[in-house]
């Protein structure tokens, strides 16, 4: 074990100074008198710089901020983790605090994870009610603290006796193994779906610079995840045999997965931060390239892509990608961005909300829709959410859909 002393503390100080974690400081000097183990100690810090740069992403004035929140509440969950791991057991109370309060949420890591990813590549993404179901598998990370509340109410009404506290605690020990199996799977197949988008999005990504920037982000972002997950793998085979348990713990502890993810914490924070702050400018739209497609592909290409908004109505559909459209029209999706960016000069998700917009006033004057609410039939026109509706809706038409209500009852 080892106690910190002042050149101990002196040293953490200027670390602290150069990551601006003000708060590391203040925390170590809390535990100055506290024996705590080393890697313990950058279990503790990985956790505090953690927290530090959750709040620095959230209040990002730069970049996208849904992707910068997406991004922080990751850190913050890993920060959160890391806290429960390292944060020492000196006094009965911060040992029940630990039994009843879920401070390991990783169910959400892999939906965020995807989220962050989506919405990093398309800004016009948005957390609707579908997307916001990914998250309730949470409640398998609450399940023993679930049990532990349920024991502590059982006792003060009478229903259980105190006594049985072992056994209880034997069967939230036994639940919290035996979940990590889940926790694992769950982040797994989501890593494996986000790849597998990821690699659809180069294979059509329009060749823009922020574009090449943002893949070559989330490419290194995914892998560091993928190696992580081996990581833990290799950790969890034998954690989950009750054979081999015991011998793991003694031996290693937690350290062999928390260590790896304080270096995490630091790396996905600050890279994650300084992407969102220096964007590179995307090329404006309709600029040409090295690229000349024959004017017979791009009648027919401009034609089809008509056709399958106006008598298809493609548009309908609220998770529509060019992927889609393009195995609709049997064209490369390289060529359809193409067309779009140069030819018509309007951006995919420009082109297919002009559609969706033109759908939404036609029924809002038609009285079949009239049981509908305003957002009831932005949605049944193919917007996924009430915020990307309003800001289209404002963009185009320059009034509020409100507004425009008003005035359609003018005349």
């Amino acid at each position: 074990m080892v106690k910190l002393t002042d050149s101990t503390l002196t040293f953490f100080n200027l670390i602290a100074c150069f990551s601006g974690g003000f708060f590391v400081v203040a925390i170590l000097k809390l535990l100055r008198l506290m024996p705590i183990s080393f890697p313990n100690l950058l279990v503790l810090l990985g956790a505090l710089q953690g927290f530090i740069l959750a709040v620095l992403l959230w209040f990002n004035p730069k970049g996208l901020r849904l992707s910068n929140r997406l991004l922080a509440v990751l850190v913050g969950l890993l920060a959160l983790a890391s806290l429960a791991v390292g944060i020492p057991l000196f006094t009965w109370q911060v040992n029940l605090f630990l039994d009843l309060t879920p401070l390991i949420m990783v169910m959400p890591f892999g939906p965020l994870i995807y989220f962050y990813t989506r919405s990093l590549l398309d800004p016009d993404f948005r957390l609707g009610k579908r997307e916001r179901r990914h998250f309730w598998p949470v409640i398998i990370d609450w399940g023993g603290k679930l049990i532990g509340w349920g024991f502590l109410f059982g006792v003060l009404f009478g229903v259980f006796d105190h006594e049985d506290n072992q056994k209880v605690g034997h069967i939230m020990d036994e639940y919290n193994t035996y979940v990590d199996i889940p926790r694992w799977l769950s982040v797994t197949v989501y890593l494996m779906v986000t790849r597998r988008w990821l690699q659809q999005v180069e294979k059509t990504n329009s060749g823009t610079e922020q574009q090449q920037v943002n893949l070559r982000w989330l490419r290194q972002f995914l892998t560091v995840f993928l190696v992580f997950q081996v990581i833990w793998l290799i950790h969890l085979i034998p954690y989950i045999v009750p054979a081999t348990r015991n011998a793991l713990l003694d031996a290693f502890g937690w350290y062999p997965l928390y260590i790896p993810i304080a270096v995490m914490i630091y790396w996905l924070g600050l890279r994650g931060y300084l992407h969102s702050r220096n964007p590179v400018m995307a090329e404006p739209v309709g600029k040409t390239t090295s690229a000349v497609l024959p004017n017979e592909l791009i009648q027919e290409t401009s034609n089809g892509l008509l056709k399958s908004m106006e008598m298809d109505k493609l548009y309908l559909d609220p998770e529509l990608t060019v992927e889609k459209v393009g195995r609709h029209l049997r064209v490369s999706l390289k060529t359809i961005s193409a067309v779009l960016n140069q030819h018509l000069g309007k951006s995919f998700n420009t082109f297919v909300n002009e559609y969706r917009l033109e759908e939404v006033k036609r029924r809002l004057t038609d009285s079949t829709h009239s049981n509908l609410t305003l957002t009831g039939i932005a949605f049944e026109c193919g917007f996924n959410s009430q915020a990307t509706f309003q800001r289209t809706f404002k963009q185009m038409t320059g009034v509020s859909p409100r507004e425009y209500l008003n005035r359609q009852a003018a005349f």
